[in-house]
């Protein structure tokens, strides 16, 4: 057991002119209230002469340390793991040159055969000569907090594994690909007047599926990435990051005869990799899901609200399902055929991610044949002022 202290005086100050007396004496009843008091909370209360003689204690001290009044501080030296019993000296020096000593942890040897771990505070009380002593077993709590810290350690292993298996296995994936993908075109190339219909048809499904398988290489490893990457915190433009966007994918919204319209989203302090990627993503989604009826158009919004950036964009494409808005963000998640839609079903999955990587979140909400609008937050610190 080391020495330490209250932070709060447990006792009366007629409790410790009675517990200075060299035998006990009975006490007056405010006292035995106050004990008792202090008994509900489980607290182990003592005064302790600076020899090492208990004086005063609580029930809970003599129940949990099998210890009275009267006794010596030596059976408990002896009961304290020996690793601890120089920081049980060490404290008791402490308060005996009256500094306090707060919330330090021991082990300590139970009647009972069990290692305790205690948490104690003390206070050197002068005018008296006494020491004050509070502690709590704390042995419970630091158990599950070893054994929570042992399953986080755990888990992190395993995803830093994972990580590593999905970007050595696309890695590794990507240069055989691209042998095959290669080849496929020089056989369309050069003997397109040789093959049939069906031989063209046949060639045209494997380049096909080629590229697919390419194209799901890639989003895996920006996947992967993004889940091991410890994002940048640097100030972001969002709207020169959103124009960059808009020109990389100028062919894209060009094609689909789409229109972005953008109100001024500001500024936050994030990776700007990663929320290009965001906006690249959500962009390319809206234009995607487009109906035959009417032309894409995509709005960009931003409001702060607590200091939150809150970031949406809307599309007026075929709306999502309320039943499939949250599994969307699953990854490989598909919710129509690549006769329809083509797509890898990853890069909502990365938007997540991206979000979770700075203290985000996204969500979406629709209506089926109007279009989708996804709210993206931001968390307090990721907002410059």
């Amino acid at each position: 057991m080391v020495p330490c202290g209250f932070s709060r005086a447990p006792f009366l100050p007629k409790e410790v002119e009675m517990a200075s007396r060299p035998a006990p004496v009975p006490r007056p009843d405010e006292a035995a209230k106050q004990l008792a008091l202090a008994d509900l909370s489980g607290e182990l209360l003592a005064l302790m002469r600076p020899g090492g003689e208990v004086v005063d204690a609580n029930s809970a001290w003599m129940e949990l340390l099998d210890f009275e009044p009267g006794m010596g501080v030596d059976p408990l030296r002896h009961r304290l793991h020996e690793d601890d019993r120089l920081a049980f000296e060490e404290a008791r020096r402490t308060v005996l040159q009256g500094g306090d000593v707060h919330n330090q942890v021991v082990r300590f040897l139970a009647p009972d055969g069990r290692w305790l771990e205690l948490e104690w505070s003390c206070r050197l009380l002068a005018d008296h000569g006494l020491l004050a002593i509070r502690g709590r077993d704390v042995t419970e709590q630091r158990q599950l907090a070893r054994e929570h810290d042992r399953r986080a350690r755990h888990l992190e292993q395993v995803n830093d594994e994972l990580r590593e298996f999905a970007y050595v296995a696309s890695h590794d994936l990507s240069e055989p690909l691209r042998m095959v993908t290669s080849y496929l075109d020089l056989v369309r190339r050069r003997y397109d007047e040789q093959l049939d219909d069906t031989g063209r048809e046949f060639i045209h499904f494997a380049v096909d599926g080629a590229h697919r398988m390419r194209a799901l290489i890639d989003d895996l490893l920006r996947y992967s990435r993004i889940g091991g990457a410890l994002p940048d915190h640097a100030p972001v433009d969002l709207d020169a990051l959103l124009r960059t966007v808009c020109q990389d994918l100028e062919e894209t919204i060009g094609e689909a005869g789409a229109t972005i319209e953008a109100a001024p989203l500001g500024t936050v302090v994030g990776d700007a990799t990663m929320l290009g990627q965001l906006l690249q993503n959500l962009l390319v989604n809206a234009v995607k899901f487009r109906t035959a009826e009417r032309a894409p158009h995509v709005t960009l919004g931003a409001r702060r609200t607590g200091g939150t950036l809150v970031l949406e964009v809307s599309d007026n494409g075929i709306g999502i399902d309320a039943a499939q808005l949250e599994r969307i963000f699953q990854v490989f998640t598909r919710l129509h055929s690549r006769d329809e839609y083509d797509g890898t079903g990853i890069g909502l999955s990365i938007c997540r991610r991206i979000c979770e990587r700075h203290g985000g979140t996204i969500t979406a909400r629709s209506v089926p044949g109007e279009g989708t609008t996804f709210v993206v937050t931001l968390r307090d610190e990721a907002v410059s002022a």
